[in-house]
């Protein structure tokens, strides 16, 4: 005997490409005219930056540029002196299957960078990054919500989930012209630029999603011929409309954004001196947006009838419940050892890495952070060295679901500091923020029939049955053993759940 089987779409997230490509560094470099001879090199770093995605049938397309920076000292040794070089790279990763509408996190992660003077005026550099991405496409099975039979009871499931409603990409530009502070000598040449971008709020507007922000930015710069290095900072707020399909003001959204690229000159004012920053910093914004649905499917079935044969299926699925922002400052004090440092020129941040899990009420964070060190030494000779920092931060959290998962983030916004007696005390402020998610794992019906060649026997002798059940047993068992139905139990023993409460005896309805 064939059912009625009413199907219901449950929606998917399948993870189809998690992994890493690596990029080659070979760069064989001679110093342009401008640039004074080389001393000694300071520090040698790949800045890698990926500046769009996208995904063409079952190929992950990432184009890119990195940036070689080397800082060092000139030729009478006490000067610092920086170099750069940019070059573009592309990447193309093969995914197992075509996935359109997909969510796509990516990152890139320096692996290793030599950089060797050959000569005065000459470079070598070998190294390499990898580019890092991980793929999750949106899918949609169908599962059994209702099985049509007058002999068919049947046990459903009812889940409350966060569907993703639209997934999005928008590129744009903050750009600004930013004027030296009063009492700042005149900017020469740049040395180091640092910049991060802050979402403060957003909201749905004629269905689009208009997002507030600010874009920090930090440059260290040469002042003359004097060669002292000087630090200027600057926030500068935006705000910026972008598409987003799926949004309305019920949904929860996942918005990240990510500076692609920064472009700063020094301009001159009228009079000739140099003390403009002509800034333009580009941004991109990952967003989905997550809409609330309930679906119901079938568990379990039986006939009162006949034996079923009925194919089950285990499914599994992660479903979002939030995202969550904090701001922690962690103190720490850098052991200078066998290295004397009398001034701080500047201390920042390159590489971090942060891990989130669910524990005791608590979502625990736990990081690093490499603080890098421009320093004057006692004989008034620039420095430079690097520590790793071990951080750790607790967030209280109570969780209305089991089987809590989280995926964290964070940046650097900022780091102060003070010379101690034997160290430099570090403040650094930090944004993390975590995907916070459940997982649930359960087995569905995908099929079932009656096979009417086998006819349940049902006693039919009296109107009831007496059962004596243990505390905990489930109804359902029960009724399935007794041709009967979970109701008819309730109803006859004036019973509210679906298993025993105590031991004792139950009337089973004929």
């Amino acid at each position: 005997m064939d059912y009625m089987l009413n199907r219901e779409a449950l929606t998917t997230s399948e993870v189809i490409y998690d992994g890493c490509q690596e990029q080659p560094v070979d760069l064989d470099i001679s110093l342009p005219d401008y640039c004074p001879d080389i001393q000694r090199i300071l520090k040698c770093q790949v800045y890698p930056r990926i500046c769009s995605r996208c995904i063409t049938g079952d190929k992950l397309e990432i184009e890119g540029f990195y940036t070689v920076k080397i800082l060092y000292l000139d030729s009478g040794g006490s000067c610092v002196r920086c170099y750069e070089s940019r070059e573009s790279f592309s990447a193309v990763i093969s995914l197992k299957q075509n996935a359109d509408n997909a969510q796509i996190e990516s990152f890139t992660r320096v692996e290793y960078i030599n950089c060797r003077a050959t000569s005065p005026r000459h470079l070598d550099i070998h190294g390499s990054f990898s580019v890092c991405a991980k793929v999750i496409c949106q899918g949609e099975s169908e599962v059994i919500s209702n099985i049509e039979g007058a002999d068919i009871e049947q046990q459903k499931k009812i889940l409350s989930l966060n569907k993703v409603a639209g997934v999005t990409q928008h590129q744009f530009s903050v750009d600004e012209v930013l004027e030296l502070g009063q009492g700042k000598p005149p900017a020469d040449i740049l040395i180091r630029t640092d910049a991060f971008v802050c979402l403060e709020d957003y909201s749905v507007v004629a269905n689009k999603l208009m997002l507030k922000g600010k874009v920090c930015i930090k440059f260290l710069y040469s002042s003359g011929d004097d060669a002292s290095l000087e630090i200027m900072e600057y926030s500068i707020p935006f705000n910026e409309m972008a598409d987003c399909e799926g949004i309305s003001d019920d949904c929860i959204y996942k918005i990240q954004l990510n500076i692609i690229g920064v472009d700063a000159v020094i301009k001159n004012d009228y009079s000739g001196d140099q003390t403009y920053f002509d800034v333009q910093i580009k941004i991109l914004a990952d967003i989905a947006s997550y809409k609330k649905a309930e679906v119901s499917f079938v568990t379990d079935a039986y006939s009162k009838q006949y034996e079923l044969n009925a194919n089950y299926k285990q499914k599994s699925l992660d479903n979002v419940i939030e995202f969550i922002s904090d701001y922690y400052t962690d103190n720490c004090t850098l052991e200078l050892e066998d290295t004397s440092v009398s001034k701080v020129i500047d201390i920042w941040n390159e590489m971090s890495t942060v891990s989130a899990e669910y524990s005791n009420s608590q979502i625990n964070y736990k990081g690093k952070i490499n603080l890098c060190v421009l320093a004057v030494n006692s004989e008034d000779t620039p420095i430079y060295f690097e520590r790793m920092v071990d951080f750790e931060y607790a967030h209280a959290y109570s969780a209305e679901y089991e089987n809590i998962k989280c995926n964290a983030q964070m940046y650097v916004a900022g780091i102060s500091y003070r010379i101690m007696s034997g160290g430099i005390e570090v403040k650094a402020d930090l944004r993390l923020r975590a995907s916070i998610y459940n997982q649930y794992s359960f087995k569905v019906i995908t099929e079932v029939q009656a096979d009417e060649n086998k006819p349940r026997t049902q006693d039919k002798s009296a109107a009831i049955s007496i059962y004596y059940a243990n505390a905990g047993e489930s109804l359902w068992n029960i009724a399935r053993e007794y041709c009967t139905s979970v109701n008819a139990i309730k109803t006859e023993n004036d019973l509210a759940g679906d298993f025993v409460e105590s031991r004792g005896m139950l009337l089973i309805p004929m």
